[in-house]
């Protein structure tokens, strides 16, 4: 299965949430520290030196993560060696979705996560969706109901984080990571969406940093009604949040840069 198709259908699974896609040992250590995951899917190859090493890295940088081997082929060999280096369930990519399913929820359920904040906070993420679309930091505090000084602080913050210099190395950093396309349709897949106009006036009344109730106000319809068409955009955008849907909006064209 496709890492992205994966993360779909983990992300609607309720009391899951998918913190990035990455397709590297590298990148996927970099990511647990900038967002602490509490469980780890790895699909593993052979169970060589390099992938052993990486598990092994995993366990000891972060004691409470836990670590799901996707295996294919089922080799019992390659699964007594990837369970030495500290995996903690092994699932052949063979298997029902609901065996991952089961393993996921074992492990959520006996498992002693650490109570540990990401690096990355959710409020982090939405500012540098907003800065990797392009957006000033005087059009982004509207959007998130926050000061501009706020935003140019979390700005900074993130930029140490990532350990970069600017918006470009930010959005290089940010896809590397799959930090900003989890769960959202890759546009040279599938292209745009289908939007109805209420869609279109919904994304156009979020690109201008209105709240929900001047929305209502502006197209004269309630603040549920709003809400529930929003939900259905973001669905289509596939996409979680107001910030999100404008950086997708955006990257798809489907709003002007004004």
């Amino acid at each position: 299965m496709h890492g992205e198709t994966l993360a779909s259908w983990l992300s609607a699974l309720a009391g899951y949430s998918v913190v990035g896609i990455v397709s590297t040992g590298p990148c996927l250590l970099q990511l647990c520290v900038l967002r602490a995951p509490d469980i780890a899917l790895l699909r593993t190859k052979a169970a060589d030196d390099e992938e052993l090493a990486l598990v092994r890295k995993l366990r000891a940088d972060h004691p409470g993560l836990r670590v799901i081997g996707l295996q294919y082929p089922f080799d019992p060999q390659e699964s007594l060696r990837l369970h030495h280096a500290g995996v903690h369930r092994l699932v052949s990519l063979r298997s029902d979705l609901s065996v991952l399913f089961a393993a996921l929820e074992d492990l959520r359920q006996h498992g002693e996560f650490a109570n540990r904040r990401p690096r990355l906070t959710d409020r982090e993420l939405e500012v540098l969706a907003l800065v990797c679309g392009g957006y000033s930091v005087e059009r982004i505090a509207p959007v998130l109901n926050i000061s501009p000084h706020t935003v140019a602080n979390f700005k900074r913050r993130i930029f140490a984080k990532l350990e970069v210099q600017s918006r470009t190395q930010a959005a290089v950093e940010a896809e590397r990571l799959g930090l900003l396309r989890v769960g959202t349709p890759s546009p040279e897949r599938g292209g745009p969406p289908s939007l109805t106009s209420r869609d279109r006036d919904i994304l156009a009344s979020i690109a201008r940093g209105e709240s929900v109730r001047q929305t209502a106000n502006a197209l004269g319809i309630a603040m549920k009604t709003v809400q529930s068409e929003q939900r259905n955009l973001f669905f289509k955008l596939g996409v979680a949040n107001r910030a999100e849907a404008l950086f997708r909006a955006r990257a798809l064209g489907l709003v002007d840069d004004c």
